[in-house]
């Protein structure tokens, strides 16, 4: 059999058509509610519920330490929302699953699709539909993870699909809708702000559907001009809102206006140095209840099993989480190839080294390039020329997002112009407030670090790349350049292999610079000679 979860607040308008749909055929029922002041608990007690209060903790956290402390008894767990009801077909299809012996279900977890009546439509379009949602799995073998909204479920083992819908329908109408999602983008804007979502590669992107919808979010999408009109775009042309009429229009509209939200409050916190906005601290008591006592943790639960559960000690519930399976290990990693010499620091980029016999016809030289990296370096080529060269040239969002999607590291405000030549993104390192000039060539055969608030004006050469010429096989050697905070390379100015610029130094125009740099150096002329020391006066 299956035992049912469901997480309220003030769902007085929709709990009943939810226990309605599960009445009858599931084992039991928990209500796990954060301080409803409506009828909620009244609702859930003639259903014959458990219901049981707990301190508002954030989505996740609310049923994570449901699903750890409560007296669960079916091998089968089935986590509901207060607004969505399962159809008959569903019910049939669950049953199916839950009655057969549980070792002879190859899967731990099953996915669940959603359709959403907006407006009083089934939306079967706009982005919307199909919504999959791993709502049933084993007892014991699925967890949320910690994330303030939009969470999803990490299983241990085999998932699966089922075929019959879920119906989401919120009878509190727009007003909540709205309500609802102003919250969501407070906590959105805070999560892009806080976590930075990690390029999940190649294989990530293509295979993984919540990798690449959280990457596009949370990395893409706070970076593009205008996300709030492209997301009305993508719902409503790409994804066919036009076909759910009104209702997908109303939708992608308020959609969209979401999304808006969501980058003027990502906008606050980078203003405000991550400083939360005022509303989120009565988001709980909004989504909880605020006269409930700080250190209560458990009230109003009619049976007394389920009270005993509720009341032990942090402690003990500890103790009753269940073991999960140990992930899988990683499967061993081919040892990375030894570097190719480097040249030392302030050594000419053509020193001669120890001269060696070779044979007079060499071997070729292999590729010192993966066939990943060759079809990175590939597509890098193409978007280079067509979206990243005919860009606008105040678009300096749009091109960081380019270089960030190929593995650039790039800070904040980095100011990179269109006719800027990127080599290799993925060898760029590059700090907070740095402006690059016209015609600038970053050739980033080996790693290029810039630091914050420096200035490369326009064509600057800076060349992490040479050859070792004492030997006919002629090999690719690339020793990282390093360009310090507050440094300043002047137009034209060529930085060889190896060299460091250090702090505040500055490289004048059309200098060609060998060896390294140091802090507040003034350098010009062909062969980099040192002028002075920069004094700043402020």
């Amino acid at each position: 059999m299956v035992d049912v979860l469901i997480q309220t607040h003030n769902e007085e308008l929709n709990l009943g058509h939810t226990l309605a749909s599960i009445q009858g055929w599931v084992n039991r029922i928990f209500i796990v509610d954060s301080g409803s002041t409506d009828r909620t608990r009244q609702i859930a007690l003639a259903h014959g519920a458990a219901f049981v209060q707990h301190e508002w903790q954030g989505y996740a956290k609310q049923k994570n330490w449901a699903l750890d402390n409560l007296p669960f008894e079916a091998p089968w767990v089935l986590i509901l929302d207060a607004d969505e009801r399962v159809s008959p077909a569903l019910k049939e299809e669950i049953l199916q699953i839950v009655t057969r012996p549980i070792k002879t279900v190859p899967c731990t977890g099953y996915f669940l699709n959603r359709v959403t009546v907006f407006l009083g439509r089934e939306i079967y379009h706009s982005a919307f539909f199909p919504s999959w949602n791993l709502r049933l799995f084993k007892r014991g073998l699925a967890h949320y993870e910690e994330r303030e909204v939009h969470e999803h479920m990490v299983v241990h083992g085999r998932t699966g699909y089922l075929n019959n819908l879920l119906i989401h329908e919120d009878h509190r109408g727009l007003e909540h809708f709205i309500a609802k999602h102003n919250r969501y983008s407070t906590l959105e804007a805070r999560e892009i702000y806080r976590q930075r979502q990690k390029w999940p590669g190649l294989g990530g992107i293509l295979n993984d559907r919540v990798a690449r919808r959280r990457y596009v979010k949370y990395r893409l999408a706070p970076k593009l001009p205008m996300p709030w009109l492209l997301r009305f775009f993508y719902m409503y042309v790409v994804r066919g809102g036009i076909f759910d009429r009104e209702s997908g229009l109303t939708l992608s509209l308020l959609i969209s206006t979401y999304e808006l939200f969501i980058r003027a409050k990502y906008k606050e916190l980078v203003r405000t140095g991550g400083k939360d906005p005022i509303g989120v601290v009565g988001l709980a008591q909004q989504e909880g209840a605020p006269e409930l006592p700080t250190a209560a943790l458990s009230t109003l639960v009619p049976e007394p099993d389920v009270l005993k559960a509720i009341e032990m000690s942090t402690a003990e519930a500890v103790n009753q989480i269940v073991e999960r399976p140990a992930q899988p290990a990683p499967k061993p990693k081919a040892p990375p190839k030894a570097p190719p010499p480097e040249l030392g620091p302030g050594r000419l980029a053509l020193e001669p080294q120890v001269a060696t016999v070779v044979p007079l016809h060499p071997k070729k030289q292999p590729s010192p390039w993966s066939p990943m990296e060759n079809l990175k370096r590939v597509l890098w080529m193409l978007l280079r020329t067509a979206l990243f060269r005919c860009s606008f040239h105040n678009w300096y969002g749009w091109r960081r997002l380019l270089l960030r999607l190929f593995g650039a590291k790039l800070g904040r405000d980095v100011r990179i112009r269109p006719t800027v030549l990127v080599e290799i993104p993925w060898n760029l390192d590059i700090g907070d407030d740095v402006d690059i000039g016209d015609h600038v060539i970053l050739y980033s055969l080996g790693k290029i670090t810039i630091g914050r608030g420096s200035i490369i004006s326009q064509y600057a050469h800076l060349c992490a790349g040479t050859h070792d010429y004492t030997t006919r096989r002629f090999p690719l050697l690339r020793p990282p350049i390093v360009v310090g905070e507050d440094a300043w390379i002047a137009a034209d100015a060529f930085i060889g292999p190896g060299v460091t610029v250090g702090d505040r130094a500055v490289v004048g125009a059309r200098a060609t610079v060998v060896k390294d740099v140091g802090p507040d150096q003034v350098v010009a002329g062909p062969a980099a000679a040192v002028l002075k020391t920069r004094v700043l006066r402020d």
